[in-house]
């Protein structure tokens, strides 16, 4: 599974300055990492736990949305979180400054920046610190995607969102204090096992129908939906993270950057012709094949992905891809956005009817979160 490109990003890292920014911060003295956690990981533990589950156990209905809204307003943090963390992590109401930060090991590197463990100097709170250089951000024209990151981050609350607790800046970078997710990327998971099995591919597609049709009803489009950036949670929920390439866009408006990696790209981007909501529902049709059969659909040079996503090109393996798989794949691999698969009918649709799990994982039983006004 080669690693990805994004469009219209040069992505490549900075391999003669890797360590410079890490090194020169005066915050930078305490190199700690995290216990994971005990116990079988994550790999060998989710795919056992789902093939136990019975066909019953699989069906079961979560909690009505009025009785899960009340579970929500009760246990997940409310759209003042960034006030709270400031008053709980520095004693004080203030903003942040990278000094108030210790510094773990470097979790990820772009070409814009950096993101590391951090923890905060006076609670030792856990957090994911992504720090990018406004140089790198100037050179590349990239002040509207920052500034898109940030109002995303500040306007989406959920459980299956990677939270954004605070952002900062001095004069060389900005600071994105993120949700840490102890299990990394959906992508690494999904190089680990090679391919996933029906009940752990729908699962996971359940969550991600969930949060995106919150980040729709809040009128965001992600518009880079992929493994890479799906994190996990101690437990193996997912996160949906980086929002820096989404877009916040009125029900009947339509947008026309062209923006994502290639080999999710619908074929109105790769047209360039301007495009709705329902290019995330195209994603999540390319993220359904690539979970299953451990490759996505359109591969092969940039022509010929370009050349397979606009004829819509594709062919489902019969060994890895039921018939109730492959009809929900191809009812949103759909060339006409319109005649695409919403994420209602996905949410409801046999496959993953028969085969999602229904509630996140962890040590309480609580159901995906529904979308509510």
């Amino acid at each position: 599974m080669a690693e990805r490109e994004e469009v219209a990003l040069d992505d490549g890292s900075d391999d003669e300055k890797e360590n410079e920014n890490y090194d020169e911060l005066e915050t930078v003295r305490v190199k700690f990492n995290v216990e994971k956690c005990e116990g079988r990981s994550l790999y060998e533990y989710l795919p056992k736990f789902l093939n136990s589950l019975t066909q019953a156990e699989l069906e079961e209905r979560p909690m009505s949305i009025k009785e899960f809204q009340k579970y929500i307003n009760r246990t997940h943090l409310e759209q003042t979180m960034q006030i709270g963390l400031r008053r709980m992590g520095l004693k004080e109401d203030r903003l942040f400054t990278v000094d108030d930060f210790q510094f773990g090991f470097p979790l990820g590197k772009g070409a814009f920046g950096t993101v590391y463990l951090a923890r905060l100097k006076k609670t030792h709170f856990i957090c994911a610190l992504k720090m990018l250089h406004k140089s790198k951000v100037n050179e590349y024209s990239m002040a509207e995607q920052v500034k898109v990151e940030t109002e995303s981050g500040y306007k989406l609350h959920h459980p299956l969102i990677l939270t954004m607790y605070d952002v900062f800046h001095d004069d060389k970078r900005f600071y994105f204090v993120l949700e840490y997710a102890p299990n990394g990327q959906l992508y690494r998971f999904l190089q680990k096992l090679g391919r996933f099995s029906d009940r752990l591919a729908a699962t996971y597609i359940y969550q991600v129908c969930h949060a995106l049709a919150y980040c729709h009803s809040k009128g965001v489009i992600h518009r880079d939906l992929k493994p890479e950036n799906i994190l996990l949670d101690c437990c193996g929920n997912l996160k949906l993270a980086d929002f820096g390439w989404s877009a916040k866009i009125r029900a009947q408006e339509l947008n026309s950057t062209a923006c994502g990696t290639l080999d999710y790209l619908a074929p109105e981007i790769v047209s360039h012709n301007k495009y709705q909501y329902n290019i995330d529902n195209w994603c999540v049709g390319v993220l359904t094949y690539e979970l299953l059969c451990g490759r996505a659909p359109f591969e092969g040079s940039d022509e010929e992905t370009k050349k397979k996503i606009s004829t819509v090109d594709y062919k489902c393996p019969k060994d890895y891809v039921t018939t109730h798989a492959e009809h929900f794949i191809n009812n949103l691999l759909q060339k006409d956005p319109n005649m695409r698969m919403s994420l209602t009918a996905c949410i409801e649709h046999k496959w993953l009817r028969l085969n999602a799990y229904k509630y996140l994982f962890g040590p309480y039983k609580c159901p995906v979160y529904i979308t509510m006004e």
